[in-house]
């Protein structure tokens, strides 16, 4: 669940960043409140985002973040890279090792949950950050 509230958040600061001219400098205060959540947590998303080089920013008065224009085709899959700590799912119990099922479900889903990533992935490859955006207007 995490996982998925990072790539929300990270994609609607792309849209956000993705809208305005590209001369605009967004605040982490003005996304945030876009968001309706903490800058700090817009700021970690941020650092994520700059990280993967989909953002570029400015510090400062007047400073704030856009674009990285060195990476016109951005697609939706690298947001979602750029917020992934884990693969798909990451956490498991500590079943019974003497249970049929407990000695291999943590295998088992490790593998799933492996299999529906790449799915994720191999679908948001197909969606361009530039794209997805038009569906706001």
């Amino acid at each position: 669940m995490l996982h998925n509230l990072r790539f929300a958040t990270a994609l609607h600061i792309m849209v956000l960043a993705q809208l305005e001219e590209s001369n605009q400098w967004l605040s982490s205060e003005y996304i945030a409140s876009s968001i309706q959540v903490n800058a700090s947590v817009v700021r970690k998303e941020i650092a994520s985002l700059k990280t993967a080089s989909l953002l570029t920013s400015k510090e400062g008065k007047g400073g704030g973040i856009r674009i990285n224009p060195e990476n016109p085709t951005i697609t939706l899959a690298d947001i979602y890279i750029s917020t992934k700590q884990t693969d798909f799912g990451g956490k498991f119990n500590s079943p019974n090792p003497a249970c049929v099922v407990g000695k291999n479900i943590n295998s088992k889903l490790q593998d799933l949950y492996q299999e529906v990533d790449t799915d994720i992935v191999q679908r948001l490859e197909k969606i361009t950050l530039a794209d997805f955006s038009k569906t706001f207007n």
